[in-house]
């Protein structure tokens, strides 16, 4: 049987082949990651419930891949034809759990098998012969799940949360495009751009973030999988602290004060109720591989006390990338669901995407990935998950990821730390102890 395959899913994913010596020659860790993305995981697509009876297609990491309601549920494959190239996602589903290609009515069901060709009928000696390219897909909890990869596909729970498998997480979703590369995205998690970016955010005026200390988060790299932060800078635990004000400090180089105006304690005083509410609650109970930080293949997790917020950095193109935001909340009562579901598209998703996360995109659109880097110790953070992404599924091997010599941006960053006095993290050891 002829099994067709995307063109890009015969070629090596990850770093684009480059070997050892490659990535030693390099003086950018920035030009051994992947543009489109870690290939050997499982991404979310799309939401359950917006596949319905006509086919849907998406791209994702260069893919152009279509999605249609399999008899066992929502099914995915190339959106190429294997016959002439015809687009499926202009198919219909004429038969339960099959699509049809438009142009001349190859019919496939969600293994990707050919069942008829319409037009020839069925005498066609065209079926059992040729197979379209599948990509194994999962649902949990109204969303469906592929996996990208070309190996065996590994266990779903190493790449999704574990919110989607317990009993008493319920999920809210928001989907957006933005205009930039998924890592580039992805990589304003734990810095200490969020009191100076986000100053203006209702979140940050309800939960005001003091100025971060000039020495970043001490990190902890996971299972080989994620970038934890254990100790957050100075000011950055503002759910959790229901007294925070924000103050105002003098910068001697420039005569002045930042933040300019102290107007936004009127808000800190204004929602005092909802800081003493968050404070009162326990950390989100997770893992400690899913606790805040950056998670494999491209998430950033963030621990609100009444709820997890995850984005996920789905490449599209080298260019635009899906951010899929996930809302987990438990409620105790039917009750408590309708309120989340209601508080979420009336407010919620609004506070969180429209108006935090986009200005994110503000400073992110323009921002440059090619030229050279002067890095911060409130970096570092970037720094591990860069190191990691490395060692991912489909990438380098571990020993051959550690011969990769540090760059002095990462020396830098690092240097910084022991020049406060602190013990700096030492790369090496974190990701060669991951995976022990």
């Amino acid at each position: 049987m002829v099994d067709v395959q995307p063109r890009n899913m015969a070629q090596t994913n990850g770093s684009n082949g480059a070997g050892v010596e490659d990535a030693k020659a390099a003086k950018d860790i920035r030009k051994l990651a992947a543009p489109l993305g870690l290939h050997e995981y499982w991404y979310p697509a799309i939401e359950d419930k917006k596949v319905k009876n006509k086919p849907v297609g998406l791209k994702l990491l260069g893919d152009d891949i279509m999605f249609f309601r399999g008899k066992d549920g929502v099914a995915a494959l190339w959106n190429v034809c294997p016959h002439r190239g015809g687009s499926l996602m202009h198919g219909d589903c004429h038969f339960e759990g099959t699509v049809s290609c438009p142009y001349h009515g190859w019919t496939f069901d969600a293994d990707g098998n050919v069942l008829a060709v319409l037009p020839e009928g069925p005498q066609s000696k065209i079926p059992g012969k040729v197979k379209a390219r599948k990509y194994p897909t999962q649902t949990h909890k109204g969303m469906v799940f592929i996996w990208m990869g070309n190996e065996e596909p590994a266990p779903i729970e190493e790449d999704v949360p574990p919110e989607f498998f317990d009993g008493h997480s319920m999920m809210l979703y928001a989907v957006e495009y933005w205009p930039s590369n998924w890592q580039i995205a992805l990589e304003n998690g734990a810095d200490a751009h969020v009191p100076y970016v986000h100053r203006n955010a209702i979140r940050t005026l309800i939960y005001p973030m003091g100025l971060s200390w000039p020495v970043g988060a001490r990190n902890k790299v996971i299972n080989g999988r994620s970038v934890i932060t254990y100790r957050p800078p100075a000011g950055a635990n503002r759910v959790a602290n229901p007294t925070q004000k924000v103050t105002r400090t003098y910068f001697p180089a420039v005569d002045g004060y930042w933040p300019k105006h102290a107007y936004r304690n009127l808000w800190t005083w204004a929602f005092g109720w909802a800081r003493r509410r968050a404070a009162n609650k326990p950390p989100w109970d997770t893992p400690e591989e899913w606790r805040q930080g950056h998670h494999m293949p491209g998430m950033y997790r963030g621990d609100h006390r009444t709820d997890m917020y995850t984005r996920n950095s789905v490449p599209v193109t080298e260019n635009v990338s899906r951010q899929i935001y996930y809302k987990a909340v438990r409620p105790n009562s039917w009750i408590g669901r309708w309120y989340e579901r209601i508080h979420f598209k009336l407010y919620g998703r609004w506070m969180q995407v429209t108006n935090f996360s986009k200005q994110d995109f503000t400073a992110i659109g323009p921002q440059r990935y090619d030229t050279q880097e002067y890095l911060s110790s409130t970096d570092s953070h970037q720094v591990v998950w860069r190191r990691l992404i490395l060692q991912a599924r489909g990438m380098m091997k571990q020993e051959d990821a550690l011969q990769v010599p540090e760059t002095e941006a990462e020396i830098i960053s690092f240097r910084q730390q022991e020049e406060v006095g602190r013990e700096p993290d030492r790369i090496q050891e974190l990701l060669e102890s991951s995976s022990s």
